[in-house]
């Protein structure tokens, strides 16, 4: 642990890295960590921050650092801010400390959170840096230099309390989750036919400012029937890593090796179908890639990436009218989906109604569509 707070400057509440908004006798302070790209007064969260009641603070990294080098102008170090972070609290007189992120700013909630000893919400981070094929291998500037390269040894030296919430339709923070899914003081939460961070998903079916209410109040959290289980098996989760990484490099035949292990463990997870079915469509192989996007869709109805690569092997297949029920359900939550619009314009052609066929055309060019194959198409339905 750090050492003694510093005192805070109360002249200066918000800067192009942190926000602070005080609230009149709360007891609580809240936290909100920006994941990649965000400076100059972007937030993460800020909607979401202002339907609590507590004292509230955003911070943001600047450049994708992953907070190796703490916040510029709010402590300047990891030290600094650490101090700043306590002078912060004595100044609101708070009793309760929370820390919310997603992606790297879950992983700085983590730090943050683990130096202070205080309550944390991490939704889809890294729990080690730079692994293979990780967000923070990409995207953190060469010139960084990693000063906290593992949570896990600042997790078990900690009081914190961390709750993780990981996709099991993301093989990274899979992968993150299952690093420290052991210790004592945390708790994993794994969302099947979820991808990279799940906030987006409690947002949408169970409400995130309700679910971030109840977990800083300990009250129960809602029944969320989409929890998986795959975090607890090592062997699997390996699998999906490995599988991811050969997907990344277009390596077909290590694939569908690396899914096909996968499902030997867990016959219905939607992932190890939908990497199986997507190399299989990626070799031309679209009757029986069927069988495996039907499964990923069949375990998780509400995993948009599969719907997507279905519809395809239904298209390739000659089976219009179920590829069209499948790109439907699809642009239902992505209505801008430019290559959808484009194979719903495809399937009215089959279908012989050029109308719709058109209009569909016409949505995809709206919504940023290949307009050398849009209009090719055009110019087969006037003929």
């Amino acid at each position: 642990m750090m050492g003694p707070s510093v005192m805070f400057d109360a002249s200066s509440l918000d800067g192009k890295h942190f926000k602070v908004v005080e609230r009149s006798g709360s007891k609580r302070l809240m936290v909100f960590l920006a994941g990649t790209d965000k400076t100059d007064g972007k937030f993460d969260f800020w909607h979401v921050g202002n339907a609590q009641s507590c004292h509230l603070l955003f911070l943001n990294n600047g450049r994708n650092e992953w907070y190796q080098q703490g916040i510029p102008g709010f402590g300047d170090s990891h030290e600094g801010t650490v101090q700043c972070l306590k002078g912060l609290i004595d100044y609101l007189q708070v009793e309760e400390v929370f820390f919310v992120g997603v992606s790297m700013g879950g992983y700085g909630a983590v730090l943050y959170g683990a130096e202070l000893g205080a309550n944390v919400l991490a939704f889809g981070y890294d729990t080690r840096l730079k692994i293979a094929g990780s967000r923070s291998q990409k995207r953190m500037p060469k010139d960084i230099r990693v000063a906290f390269p593992d949570l896990r040894p600042l997790i078990e030296a900690s009081s914190v309390k961390v709750l993780q919430v990981a996709g099991e339709c993301d093989a990274l923070d899979l992968v993150a989750a299952s690093h420290i899914r052991d210790l004592a003081n945390v708790n994993t939460i794994t969302l099947t036919g979820v991808g990279h961070g799940g906030a987006p998903f409690i947002k949408e079916y169970y409400g995130l400012p309700e679910f971030i209410q109840a977990w800083a109040e300990g009250g129960s959290l809602p029944e969320i029937i989409e929890v998986g289980g795959s975090v607890n098996n090592p062997a699997l989760v390996r699998s999906l890593h490995k599988a991811f990484l050969a997907f990344k490099e277009k390596d077909w035949e290590l694939v569908e090796l690396e899914a096909g292990r996968a499902l030997s463990f867990d016959v219905r997870h939607e992932y190890s179908n939908y990497m199986m079915g997507t190399s299989l469509l990626e070799r031309k192989k679209p009757s029986e890639a069927l069988k495996y996007l039907l499964m990923s869709v069949g375990s998780a109805p509400h995993y948009n990436g599969a719907r997507y690569r279905l519809g395809r092997a239904l298209m390739l297949s000659n089976q219009h009218s179920h590829a069209k029920v499948h790109f439907q359900h699809y642009l239902k939550s992505n209505p801008a989906a430019h290559i959808v619009l484009m194979m719903m314009s495809d399937v009215y052609m089959v279908e012989g109604n050029k109308e719709l066929a058109k209009r569909y055309l016409n949505a995809s060019l709206e919504n940023g569509g290949d307009r050398e194959k849009i209009a090719a198409r055009i110019e087969k339905l006037a003929a």
